[in-house]
């Protein structure tokens, strides 16, 4: 099911099977910012990523002495959310855990999104729940992909990031098995101005691993329109599109995909968080839009 936000700028709408964001249109200029999914080229839209982000090794992990399968990103977007509360411009969505995840994932838990719509800014909070009589390890993060060009006067090209300081940002590789490596190269050197082109993704995607910025905006030389995202809660930020697909992925995440070397056990899992019994985890993440 499809449920609308309102604001005096944008109109939001968010399908709860997974969480995902479905349109975050304007109401001041009549445009669409979110990429609409179409299924030639990338069906999604934003997938809300939990209990992982990216992929494992192997498509596995181990936990006290168990194997688990786990496809990449986890499977909260696979699964239907149930609206827990639910207003003119707010949403809370939450999902817990089956039979299903628990052959997966061991855990009991309950995990919400919460979407607060202000006028021409979206907050979207996560907020993880263990309900597990012990500690409980996850990591979550967002996948919002962005029109990119907006319109049909503008080429991918014409789009750049800018982020909120000057700073060195390098990028991990990516092995062609989607893990990845211990070795980083040069992003923007002494900047903050990253001009976008497809070239740049020629190894998939770029990972900033402990990023300086905590935020960024997507900017066109040709329009003084500009999303900006901003991430103070999360330590990594990805940025992805495929080959001339008109789009990027903006991507705050709490966690990373395994490294080459991982071991497989969940507990050394690099950026895995340690939740204790009982405890809640709250991080959150803004999406603005200036006409």
């Amino acid at each position: 099911m499809i449920h609308a936000l309102q604001s005096g700028s944008l109109h939001v709408e968010i399908n709860d099977q997974g969480a995902e964001l479905h349109s975050l249109f304007s109401k001041t200029t009549k445009t669409e910012y979110l990429w609409q999914g179409e299924p030639s080229i990338w069906a999604k839209r934003a997938p809300v990523l939990f209990p992982i982000v990216g992929r494992l090794k192997d498509s596995k992990y181990s936990y006290n002495g168990v194997t688990y399968q786990m496809p990449n990103h986890g499977f909260a977007s696979a699964n239907a959310f149930i609206v827990e509360e639910s207003s003119h411009n707010s949403l809370a969505l939450s999902m817990e855990d089956t039979q299903a995840t628990r052959a997966m994932y061991p855990f009991a838990f309950n995990f919400k999104v919460i979407f607060t719509l202000n006028d021409n800014s979206l907050e979207i909070i996560y907020l993880v729940a263990n309900k597990t009589g012990e500690s409980m390890y996850f990591s979550f993060g967002s996948h919002e992909a962005y029109r990119c060009p907006r319109n049909k006067e503008e080429a991918f090209e014409d789009y750049y990031l800018e982020f909120d300081r000057d700073a060195d940002y390098s990028s991990h590789t990516v092995s062609p098995n989607g893990l990845l490596t211990k070795t980083v190269y040069p992003v923007i050197e002494g900047g903050r101005m990253l001009p976008l082109n497809y070239g740049l993704f020629d190894n998939d995607s770029l990972v900033f691993v402990d990023i300086t910025s905590k935020k960024v905006a997507l900017c066109s030389n040709k329009s003084s329109a500009r999303v900006e995202i901003e991430y103070s809660d999360a330590p990594n930020l990805v940025i992805w599109t495929k080959k001339n697909a008109p789009y990027v992925c903006i991507e705050p995440w709490h966690g990373l995909p395994d490294f080459e070397d991982s071991d497989g056990q969940l507990v050394n899992k690099h950026g895995i968080i340690s939740l204790e019994k009982g405890g809640i985890y709250s991080r959150k993440h803004t999406i603005g839009i200036y006409d």
